[in-house]
């Protein structure tokens, strides 16, 4: 045992005279397109990846065997990389500094992407090979995930961190979002939803696939046709405010849907940027965010 450690301590030397720190990012998401339960009892989401990053830089100290993580509020952070370290059966030392463009609490996958950035981080730092299978594990041992681990739309399943299928890349939109306000803990929020009844299981059934298809066919239209479906569904588990006034967007040219975070506060309205006239439907839409003192969110998943 004691040769192995001295075998890894030699090893962590070499790579600190290479590499002497390692940054990687990891992206957020915009709620889900879709979220619900199949009739087999599986919990699943689709994600939606937007252009919002967490960063991780990784310095390391060979002076310590211990890894800190700043800011110190990401415990899960410390959490995910002790259990990647004794995972691998190596003693490593460091500073890893965490950077976040995503609002937390919101339902943007703040969290999920500050782990994923930081095992992303340190394992290029060991030249570990680390697959989205291995940080499912990882993210596994802490608390349900939202798929980010994965670059294009993919079905997840998220209380049991499992990838269920690669959806692929989804066509450029702009999601012109409102943050309905307060901080919601998915957590227990999925804890306390109502349970879903078996009609709304097939419904989900049958969105799923018709989802598949749209993504296939980078179909904007359809895409926003099923996520306002799921958005509708989720109103009666988590309320949002200014519902109505985004469903009433979605009769505007290059509108193609609603979009939520199904466990957190953000709502949003899928614009498509190669549509008619799409510059003049922003303007208009953004006149009446201003009219109805809504303050407006821009994202963009390109």
């Amino acid at each position: 045992m004691n040769e192995i450690r001295r075998e890894n301590e030699v090893m962590l030397e070499a790579i600190a005279s290479c590499a002497p720190f390692c940054v990687d990012q990891a992206r957020g998401t915009f709620g889900e397109l879709l979220q619900g339960e199949l009739p087999d009892g599986s919990h699943f989401l689709v994600t939606l990846p937007i252009s919002l990053q967490s960063k991780a830089t990784f310095l390391p100290d060979l002076h310590t065997k211990e890894i800190r993580v700043f800011p110190s509020h990401k415990k899960k952070v410390k959490v995910a990389i002790d259990y990647l370290l004794r995972r691998f059966d190596i003693h490593l030392g460091g500073l890893l500094m965490v950077q976040s463009e995503i609002p937390e609490g919101k339902g943007l996958a703040s969290s999920s992407a500050d782990i994923v950035a930081s095992i992303r981080s340190v394992s290029k730092y060991l030249s570990l090979p680390i697959s989205p299978s291995v940080i499912e594990e990882v993210m596994r041992q802490i608390e349900p995930s939202d798929g980010v681990m994965y670059e294009e739309s993919v079905t997840f399943y998220h209380r049991e961190v499992r990838l269920a299928g690669r959806l692929g890349e989804l066509p450029p939109m702009i999601i012109v979002a409102a943050d309905t306000g307060g901080i919601v803990d998915s957590i227990q929020h999925n804890r306390k939803s109502p349970l879903y009844v078996d009609s709304e299981r097939y419904v989900f059934q049958r969105l799923l696939e018709d989802l598949r298809v749209a993504i296939a066919r980078r179909d904007l239209d359809e895409i926003g046709r099923v996520s306002t479906m799921s958005a509708e569904m989720n109103q009666k588990r988590l309320y949002k405010d200014y519902f109505d006034f985004f469903m009433g967007l979605n009769h505007r040219n290059g509108i193609c849907g609603t979009v939520i975070a199904h466990s957190g506060t953000m709502i949003g309205s899928i614009l498509n940027p190669y549509a008619a006239k799409a510059t003049e439907a922003m303007h208009q839409i953004l006149q009446e965010f201003h009219d109805r003192d809504i303050e407006p969110m821009i994202y963009t998943n390109m």
